[in-house]
């Protein structure tokens, strides 16, 4: 009796070379952008940093802030998550919701602060949010992020926002606006917070459930609410850059003006507050306009000098960025980009018969040691078979192995593009189809 089929969790997508009809789950699509953004980020020096799937939910609580979505509604308990370490300290654990406390707890538990120049890593990562699956929103999605430590200038904030904003132009994404602020830092945000509760507690009766429960608890993410009732009735909010210290509206001057010098457009926001608690001074989105409603949010990231501090590390300056794959292919997808395929094989080895199966096996072998990706046929099939396969894998040559050619010391080469074929020495193939691909590249 067959047993009922067991399905992915809705949310969590499988990522398929072929069958998969959904384009941000399609692996060319994936790898593609995987390794655009891999070349991008490591031509600006940064360098690759893989942390944990799992991590204590300590580590958010003290960095998302308490009252955050992430901590309050969106995090993964992972279940029997009591343990207790070496010194016998109890600790709960999740799946982390986001990249960036991840990081600053490796940089202070490995020590690398002590460093006596600035720190700049990249990941590329799955993070978990237990929310509505919905286009754009998934309960497991993949992050591109980066970080920078050791920087509290603002050229480190412009350059990271250079970097996200020419990693979507690398890619060809065009329409993207880049939207900035500032939310202060403790010194400045206290009197800020204090004269944006004043102006919310007026309107507690007419505004959302959720924006009710932030207005003492985090009233500045009031003004990331989404619903159109609380968008209304917070037009008129005071604005944070009417608060800022000189020290923060100094550093939000020169960033501006970095921005220009390198000619990035981008709109001052001033209800742009990114959701999370231990951003500092500099806040940025960057929106593709081709997506709709409240996935248009494609990447952004911000400053958080004090996150390294919150979790038992020195005072560090640091800011970054995250980007999750399914929404930049989304975008992709809504400009109709095309994405080249650059992992198919180039030349598919087929035979003649299983006599020479195995001498066949060897030339492909010999073609993927010299760097030309090559497809074989494991089951000897008759030739128009085999030319069948390789027409669906997108090969440009097909090398034919057969008893009578290998004996005489030659294989026959067809090129599928402009069908003419010849026989090569078997001795030179790996050579003259080298140079045909460079030919036709």
């Amino acid at each position: 009796m067959s047993q009922s089929k067991i399905k992915s969790i809705r949310g969590m997508g499988d990522v398929l070379p072929v069958g998969q009809k959904q384009f941000i789950y399609q692996t060319d699509k994936w790898t593609w952008v995987r390794s655009q953004f891999t070349r991008w980020v490591e031509a600006h020096g940064y360098q690759y940093i893989e942390t944990p799937v799992v991590e204590e939910i300590e580590l958010f609580k003290r960095t998302s802030g308490e009252t955050s979505d992430i901590v309050n509604k969106e995090m993964y308990l992972v279940r029997r998550s009591s343990f207790a370490d070496d010194a016998d300290r109890g600790f709960e654990l999740c799946l982390r919701p986001e990249g960036s406390a991840g990081v600053c707890r490796a940089v202070v538990e490995h020590g690398l602060s002590r460093s006596s120049s600035g720190l700049k890593f990249y990941y590329i990562a799955p993070m978990f949010r237990s929310e509505r699956p919905q286009r754009g929103r998934y309960r497991q999605h993949t992050q591109l992020g980066l970080e920078v430590f050791k920087e509290s200038t603002p050229a480190a904030d412009v350059e990271v926002i250079a970097i996200l904003h020419g990693f979507y132009r690398q890619l060809g994404l065009t329409d993207l606006t880049v939207h900035l602020n500032s939310v202060g830092d403790p010194n400045c945000r206290p009197v800020y917070r204090e004269a944006l509760v004043a102006f919310l507690e007026p309107l507690m009766d007419r505004m959302s459930e959720d924006s009710r429960s932030r207005v003492h608890t985090n009233p500045l993410r009031c003004l990331d609410s989404k619903d159109p009732v609380d968008q209304e009735l917070f037009a008129d909010a005071p604005r944070i850059l009417d608060y800022l210290n000189d020290e923060c509206s100094e550093h939000f001057e020169e960033v501006k003006e970095g921005l220009d010098i390198l000619g990035i457009p981008y709109e001052i926001d001033p209800k742009l507050v990114r959701g999370l608690d231990y951003y500092t001074k500099t806040a940025f989105e960057v929106k593709c306009n081709t997506l709709d409603g409240a996935i248009k949010t494609i990447g952004g990231g911000g400053r958080y000098d004090g996150l390294v501090e919150q979790i038992g590390g020195p005072a560090t300056p640091a800011v970054g960025f995250g980007s999750g794959i399914e929404r930049v292919l989304l975008a992709i997808e809504s400009q109709g980009i095309e994405i080249p395929r650059t992992n198919r094989p180039r030349v598919l080895v087929a035979y003649l018969d299983g006599g020479v199966k195995y001498d066949a096996l060897k030339l492909a072998e010999e073609l993927r040691s010299a760097g030309i990706p090559t497809d074989f046929v494991y089951r000897a099939k008759n030739l128009s078979k085999q030319f069948k396969a390789a027409n669906e894998s997108g090969v440009d040559f097909v090398a034919i192995v057969g008893g009578e050619e290998w004996d005489r010391g030659e294989v026959r080469v067809k090129n599928l593009t402009s069908q003419d074929q010849k026989d090569m020495a078997r001795g030179s193939v790996v050579t003259e189809l080298l140079a045909a691909i460079a030919g036709e590249s």
